[in-house]
């Protein structure tokens, strides 16, 4: 999928950091078992991912010739909740927030949740602001 980002050329984010102009992303039709559909969406749902960055991630796992992805990709990073918004925004030379959000669809991975903290954090400032009305 090609976006235009900022002004720039049509570029393509192909993980792991790396972007690419003029890259197209394929989509592609897999005949694969009911069930193993069905377990295949239930483990990307419970580990905040999709489908299809599971299977890129295999598939780019499989065909990497014996090295393994960078650590370092601060979009995947951000994703998984181990870089913070601002750290991300910096590192992959974005703008602002928007941006960061645009990559992340591009590259089809999962907004960070919160904590169940955050979110109880959050339900009590927001009860304390309605009691206050």
């Amino acid at each position: 999928m090609r976006r235009r980002v900022c002004g720039s050329p049509a570029l393509a984010y192909t993980g792991y950091g790396r972007w690419t102009e003029g890259s197209v992303m394929r989509q592609t039709t897999l005949n694969l078992p009911e069930e193993l559909v069905s377990k295949a969406e239930a483990y990307a749902a419970s580990h905040g991912t999709t489908m299809t960055a599971l299977v890129r991630s295999h598939l780019e796992a499989v065909t990497s010739g014996g090295t393994s992805p960078p650590d370092d990709d601060p979009l995947l990073a951000y994703s998984m909740r181990r870089l913070s918004r601002r750290d991300a925004i910096k590192l992959l030379g974005l703008r602002d927030y928007t941006g960061l959000l645009i990559l992340l669809g591009d590259a089809d991975l999962p907004i960070p949740r919160p904590s169940a903290q955050e979110i109880e954090d959050q339900a009590a400032l927001f009860e304390k602001l309605w009691r206050q009305g």
